[in-house]
């Protein structure tokens, strides 16, 4: 058995799936402990893993919760610098505490999530083989390619690569806080020094989560990177509770915002308002966002709890509508449903992007969406089965992905990890 530690953002997006990762790696006879910023989550601990504190005096677990609380009424171009700005707080951390708690541990190897930035250097100060698993939307760089932020899709043309690449470029500018906390430290230990973000990242495996059917064609991804779709548990998620008995039999069309960007009340209001008269059902799960009863009476009578079991009610519906989180969009494709997809901030227009390039939904960028504009989408996706079509062959690529089990089976021989 050997000790492998788990670096990641303690947000559930990439909590969830990093834990059905860990799971299929302690199968495989190995002992996991995830090192966090923020308060130890009860999800970690009911999956059976111990949790280490990352954040120490540097960036207390309260200023960490707070600052990701405030990040939930943020959008668009505020809210990615936010989280940006926890990064970079997050990078003066994990750099500072992370080698002492990491070593002290005993583990032999990380797995570190793409989005914390700081982790392989941790890795490669205690001379330790890592793997980097990307639970959000891929985030390496490739000019012919729109970066994550956009709605842009592909386009061969000699305008869109410009375009793309001043947006690369721009995005470097809001790294470089984060990029140059990193490069000093490397540098006073004398460990070689990163030019670009993509260098932060595992130059022998990079895993993500999506299907390799939902990614725009590429053409600078590194040959060590595995697509293996969505990293879920045996048995999906923990059971939740929720009231079976009000589902009526009509369509049921199932929304949510995630667990992160929620507390913006109007939009699940406009949800209500679009879906409403349409002989369907809607479900809302709020995220924790937003107390079910401070939305008021909904049009249309919604079911509106805090937190849903999502799986168990995407299998029912016939569309979601979502912010367009990578976590809610995979659990939709990987059961053929069709997305109508409102991207909020950070990765989420570039998978808005996605559904609509691949033809599996339609995705209104935040600055377009009106009530109009979402019911029609809504009833253009509803109604066009070429949609449900398109979804379905993303489901088909999901299941010959792997999952965890093929994730654990990769970062086992990657770290040189022996049972």
């Amino acid at each position: 058995m050997s000790h492998i530690g788990v670096i990641c953002p303690n947000t559930p997006g990439h909590l969830n799936p990093m834990i059905a990762l860990a799971d299929a790696i302690r199968t495989r006879g190995h002992r996991i402990t995830f090192f966090l910023l923020g308060k130890p989550p009860a999800s970690v601990a009911k999956a059976g893993f111990e949790t280490v504190p990352l954040g120490g005096t540097v960036f207390p677990a309260d200023e960490y919760q707070t600052e990701f609380q405030k990040l939930g009424s943020l959008q668009d171009r505020a809210a990615l610098k936010h989280t940006l700005a926890i990064g970079a707080r997050a990078a003066d951390a994990v750099l500072e505490v992370g080698p002492t708690v990491v070593r002290d541990a005993g583990v032999a190897a990380l797995v570190i999530d793409q989005a914390s930035f700081p982790g392989g250097t941790v890795a490669d100060q205690l001379g330790l083989p890592f793997a980097t698993v990307c639970n959000a939307l891929l985030l390496n760089p490739d000019p012919i390619v729109p970066p994550f932020f956009t709605h842009w899709q592909p386009q061969d043309m000699w305008w869109a690569r410009i375009r793309n690449r001043i947006a690369w470029m721009g995005l470097n500018r809001l790294y470089a806080p984060i990029m140059t906390r990193i490069q000093d430290h490397r540098r006073r230990l004398g460990l070689p020094v990163p030019t670009g973000i993509s260098q932060v990242w595992s130059n022998t495996l990079q895993i993500s989560q999506q299907p390799e059917l939902f990614e725009f064609p590429r053409r600078e991804l590194p040959k060590h990177i595995r697509f293996v779709g969505p990293l879920r548990l045996p048995g999906g998620y923990q059971p939740i509770p929720f009231p079976w008995e009000r589902l009526d039999g009509r369509a049921l069309i199932y929304a949510s915002l995630g667990t992160l960007q929620n507390r913006v009340a109007g939009t699940f209001r406009m949800i209500a308002e679009a879906c409403n008269g349409l002989a369907s059902q809607l479900v809302i799960s709020t995220g924790n966002g937003v107390a079910p009863e401070a939305l008021g009476n909904l049009p249309g009578d919604p079911i509106v709890v805090s937190y849903a079991p999502q799986l168990d009610l995407l299998r029912r519906a016939t569309l979601a509508v979502t912010h367009a989180g990578l976590n809610t969009v995979l659990d939709a494709l990987a059961i053929g449903i069709p997305i109508v997809a409102i991207p909020i901030t950070n990765e989420q227009p570039g998978i808005a992007a996605r559904i609509a390039w691949i033809g599996a939904g339609e995705a209104i960028p935040n600055k377009n969406v009106t009530l109009q504009a979402l019911r029609s989408a809504v009833i253009r996706v509803r109604s066009d089965p070429s949609y449900r079509a398109a979804a379905e062959r993303v489901r088909t690529s999901i299941r010959d992905g792997g999952g965890a089990p093929r994730a654990a089976e990769m970062i086992e021989q990657s770290v040189g990890l022996g049972v």
